[in-house]
């Protein structure tokens, strides 16, 4: 299970790093770290986030639900839900 959550978080930080701006894209990414004011995911990036996300994991996100993410761990929980993995 460790490794399914060390996988997931590797996925997703790489994905979040692709759409962050440049000057952001470096910066540590901790459940804590908000999306939008530490990283730069404006609702541009985040539709392509998100499209990225579900491509990846075969999965479908609702509007609403991508709505309420507000940190990195919120998106952590929410994929690693939809997927079956403990985060």
């Amino acid at each position: 299970m460790k490794t399914e959550t060390t996988t997931l978080t590797a996925t997703l930080e790489e994905i979040v790093r692709r759409f962050a701006p440049r000057d952001r894209a470096a910066i540590v990414l901790t459940p804590a770290t908000r999306l939008i004011d530490d990283v730069g995911i404006d609702s541009p990036r985040m539709i392509d986030v998100v499209l990225e996300v579900e491509d990846r994991f075969g999965i479908a996100i609702e509007d609403e639900a991508v709505e309420r993410i507000r940190t990195f761990g919120e998106m952590q929980a929410l994929i690693g839900a939809r997927i079956g993995v403990e985060v």
